[in-house]
């Protein structure tokens, strides 16, 4: 068996307020999703930012490829980045508002590779048809896109790096109804064409129903974990978001 994409033992964070979350525990496999759901608040959201180590975490262990990425110097963890990427709820602000589209979706490739916009606009090519867009987005800004083009040209951004790792905030809850639908099966068909495997953070226990192979329900900063069918059980008994019995 493979060992984990992601293993988390007893993270926590605290403000001076005292903790948002603690004493946290899951790992995440290859090709599978792990669900972090709860109330807003909950601490959910701060969870995936500390895996990400867009926040520092105040305690714990975020084991990724052999690397506790809490305790890793900046200069490693900018060498890991390519593998662990995140998607934010609001998808407008992974973009520039100064650059065309063909610009940003270049930009990862131009970066890590080292390689002309042309080079790699050439190579990420087939990935940005896969994700839904067409050449004629390429020289549109941001504003000049729908809610979902925006994500879809984030999705293409981020898997033009071929991570093993995406958190997933609330990814399509600034969408409507019928591109959250087609957002959700885009990011499923991603994950089995490429083996990802997804941290997915959501209020929406359908959604988490969907996509989720377990679910880590957060309340009051502790974590209690279900596999789909039983999360599913759970909620159709529960009318609201507490710490399970």
């Amino acid at each position: 068996m493979s060992p984990p994409v992601l293993q988390l033992t007893g993270l926590s964070k605290s403000y001076g307020h005292g903790d948002i979350f603690s004493g946290i525990s899951f790992e995440v496999g290859s090709g599978k999703t792990v669900g972090l759901f709860g109330q807003s608040g909950s601490g959910k959201t701060t969870l995936g930012r500390c895996i990400m180590r867009i926040e520092n975490p105040s305690s714990g262990q975020i084991m990724m490829q052999g690397m506790d990425l809490a305790r890793i110097r900046r200069g490693k963890l900018r060498d890991l980045r390519p593998s662990f990427q995140m998607i934010f709820q609001h998808p407008e602000v992974s973009l520039n508002p100064r650059m065309t589209l063909g610009e940003s979706v270049a930009e990862p490739l131009m970066v890590h590779k080292r390689i002309g916009m042309d080079d790699a606009l050439r190579e990420i090519g087939p990935l940005i048809r896969r994700v839904g867009l067409r050449d004629e987005h390429l020289a549109r800004y941001p504003h000049q896109l729908s809610g979902g083009e925006v994500q879809r040209a984030v999705l293409s951004r981020i898997f033009s790096l071929k991570p093993k790792l995406v958190v997933a905030d609330e990814p399509t809850s600034m969408l409507d109804v019928s591109v959250q639908a087609q957002v959700l099966r885009l990011m499923q068909d991603l994950q089995k064409e490429t083996g990802v495997s997804y941290v997915f953070i959501s209020h929406d226990p359908d959604v988490m129903s969907v996509m989720c192979d377990d679910v880590l329900w957060i309340n009051h900063g502790k974590g209690v974990m279900y596999d789909r069918s039983a999360f599913i059980d759970r909620v159709k008994t529960r009318y609201i978001l507490d710490v399970p019995a």
